[in-house]
């Protein structure tokens, strides 16, 4: 009796089996058809049914039904990714064919989904679809999570959708598989700014000048924080360390100047502003601070003159010859800051005073009037 019952239960165990095959072989020809509804019906039945969910023929052609079906435009509609479904497929296909029945076949299907896939999210990206973009990425990062391409496009993405803790993840892994550039550098600092933790911004970019010795963008990410944060020595470190690695950027030289001319260090300044020019000659800036140094410097020596008392003439003489020399030495430069720049105000102001102060009357009325002209609200044109 016992025999009879073994026999009767391996017979219902192979008729199932059968029958599961048959779901298989049915949707194989469905497929072939043009059946895609039938066929992904028969197959999708087929890997929810134990006794062929471990077939590697099964996830084969689950992967061909699905590559069928994102190459219809009839059926497109059947499954909301039939691209990635099919890549899954041909992917578990592969671990379970032991035999390597279908492995060569499933290797050239999976290169080619995979690059549908990388493309397609490439396309999306120059579309400013970032969501769906990141989405394709990382589908394909579980595939093959050691991809520095897949890797870098994901941090990109993470960061337009402004997901700074993903792009920092991202990023910091393409730093540990030895991936690195300037630009990974530069923006994990930028994204450390944005959360304001500007130490971290700065160990980041400090590490980015020792992988990177000779890149001066981050010799100048690195600057732009210390100028925020006033730290006046790294800041001229920084920039004579800039200017080596660019000697011929005006604007290092004119920053320079700056930082000096800030400290109060006037020989300085106005060497490195007569760099700036020299690297630029119609660069407005450096013309009307190394102007302005100098016209400065002369109006606290007219105050200091006006102190002389009137029964000293002669030094007062004497004081206010030093004056009209030094305002003189400024006018060349204020004069060339004007021509670049006719509109602005602070250069015009300073001219006037200082033609008044030498005594250029006709200059003084003419600049006072362009200054006037300029400043002078326009005029409402009344309605009829």
């Amino acid at each position: 009796m016992k025999k009879i019952l073994l026999s009767l239960v391996l017979v219902m165990s192979t008729a199932s089996l059968f029958a599961q095959n048959q779901k298989v072989q049915s949707a194989i020809l469905y497929n072939r058809h043009g059946e895609l509804d039938k066929a992904q019906a028969a197959i999708d039945e087929a890997i929810l049914n134990p006794k062929t969910s471990e077939s590697a023929k099964t996830w084969y052609y689950r992967g061909e039904i699905y590559l069928s079906i994102f190459g219809s435009d009839q059926f497109s509609s059947l499954a909301s990714d039939p691209l990635v479904t099919a890549l899954e497929s041909y992917s578990k296909s592969l671990v379970l064919d032991l035999k390597n029945d279908f492995s060569d076949d499933s290797r050239r299907k999976i290169g080619s989904a995979f690059n549908n896939i990388y493309n397609r999210g490439v396309e999306r990206y120059s579309k400013k679809d970032f969501v769906n973009a990141l989405a394709d990425f990382e589908r394909l990062l579980v595939l093959t999570p050691g991809d520095t391409n897949l890797i870098f496009n994901a941090a990109l993405a993470s960061e337009k959708l402004n997901d700074n803790a993903r792009a920092v993840k991202y990023f910091n892994n393409l730093l540990a598989i030895d991936f690195k550039t300037a630009a990974i550098y530069q923006t994990l600092a930028q994204i450390m700014k944005e959360e304001k933790d500007t130490a971290r911004a700065i160990e980041y970019l400090a590490a980015g000048r020792k992988a990177f010795p000779n890149e001066v963008g981050l010799v100048i990410d690195e600057l732009n924080i210390y100028m925020i944060q006033n730290r006046q020595a790294e800041i001229v470190t920084n920039l004579n360390e800039a200017i080596k690695l660019d000697p011929e950027n005006a604007t290092l030289y004119y920053a320079l100047g700056y930082a000096h001319d800030r400290q109060k260090n006037e020989e300085l300044a106005a060497l490195n502003y007569s760099k700036a020019i020299e690297k630029k000659p119609d660069y407005f800036e450096p013309y009307y601070n190394l102007g302005a140094l100098y016209f400065n410097k002369t109006v606290e020596m007219l105050k200091e003159a006006n102190k002389i008392p009137f029964n000293q003439p002669k030094k007062y003489e004497e004081a206010m010859v030093k004056v009209k020399a030094s305002f003189e030495k400024a006018q060349p430069f204020l004069e060339k800051a004007h021509e670049l720049n006719p509109a602005d105000i602070d250069a015009m102001n300073s001219l006037q005073q200082l033609y008044v102060q030498t005594k250029q009357n006709e200059k003084a009325l003419a600049m006072k009037k362009k200054k006037d002209d300029a400043t002078k609200p326009p005029v409402e044109v009344q309605k009829p």
